[in-house]
């Protein structure tokens, strides 16, 4: 069953599907282009934000995230928002600096959560180093069972505290990265052109619907 599941994954590799979504749109300048598709800028906003602590729209915000988890790291990003009307500046303005907000933000936790994993898996080592030298005293007085029960809970702390430093903090320093360079992503609101609007049937769809 396992050989059958395995030969089925690496025909996967020649999917014209999966091949397609393997594929990325770069700019002129060469930075990785997320695309998103709005009605209208306030679709961009949390519908519980307000003008002087405005967030990006959950939704949104997942959407971009997704598309950028399948840009190699070292790409920079430009992120091309499309909506159906046209867009004032001031809301152009106003979607940028949601943008930035919404990933400083996430830079400012994240960094708070490696520094607080950095702390953590050096205390579980130090711990473990700390019951090892105990460790020998208690060798001292022949007691085989105390000794061996340190060594299991000795050993178990160091390994959750390598896991942490080496595992963990990687991880999110990775997330970190992500979150800085869309927070440093080139933001361009513009109307979709007239040839996407046929395409996906906008406006003329939406007329016919009315009749």
């Amino acid at each position: 069953m396992i050989g059958r599941y395995r030969k089925e994954v690496k025909k996967t590799k020649r999917n014209a599907m999966i091949k397609e979504a393997k594929v990325i749109d770069y700019d002129k300048s060469g930075r990785a282009r997320i695309f998103v598709g709005l009605r209208d800028s306030d679709e961009f906003f949390s519908p519980y934000s307000y003008l002087t602590y405005e967030l990006m729209n959950p939704g949104v915000a997942k959407y971009i995230d997704t598309w950028e988890s399948n840009i190699p790291l070292d790409d920079e990003i430009a992120i091309d928002i499309f909506t159906e009307e046209d867009t004032p500046n001031d809301e152009k303005h106003r979607i940028r600096t949601a943008v930035k907000r919404h990933h400083a933000e996430a830079i400012i936790a994240k960094r708070k959560e490696l520094k607080r994993k950095t702390f953590s898996g050096l205390l579980w080592i130090l711990a473990g180093a700390f019951i090892f030298a105990i460790k020998f005293i208690f060798k001292l007085y022949n007691t085989l069972s105390v000794s061996t029960l340190m060594d299991i809970i000795c050993w178990m702390f160091i390994w959750d505290g390598t896991e942490t430093l080496l595992t963990e903090r990687r991880s999110l320093k990775r997330s970190l990265i992500k979150s800085y360079r869309l927070m440093n992503a080139k933001v361009h609101v513009r109307k979709y052109s007239k040839k996407i609007q046929r395409e996906y049937g906008i406006g003329e769809f939406e007329e016919e619907e009315d009749e």
